[in-house]
């Protein structure tokens, strides 16, 4: 065999194992980003509510007090401090978690916005 063939199939041989693996399987984990608030805004289906001008979609979502009870969709009403657990969306967040934060336990300079 002469140099040029040897050198076109160890070329071929090459770009066939390239082109045959399956590579490296892409990162499709969703972030969850957490964030806390005042809602401003609840929608009256409870299909979404508002958060520093963020609009948080509500559907699926687990909702909790701080000391882990499972509370109802309709008791997440506008000026209830919360903390979110989302995934982001293009049309906002979605929330994986939304737990009501007791008076108790809110942030000083947030008391003084009630």
């Amino acid at each position: 065999m002469d140099f040029r063939k040897v050198f076109l199939m160890i070329v071929l041989l090459l770009a066939a194992v390239l082109l045959a693996s399956p590579g490296f399987p892409q990162d499709k984990a969703e972030k969850v980003i957490s964030f806390s608030g005042l809602i401003q805004t609840a929608a009256k289906d409870s299909t979404f509510i508002v958060v520093n001008e963020v609009k948080v979609v509500t559907s699926g979502a687990t909702i909790v007090n701080d000391s882990g009870n499972i509370l109802g969709m309709g008791e997440l009403k506008p000026k209830l401090y919360v903390t979110v657990e989302a995934v982001k969306r293009p049309d906002g967040f979605l929330a994986r978690k939304v737990t009501v934060i007791s008076s108790s336990k809110i942030p000083k300079e947030m008391k003084k916005v009630f």
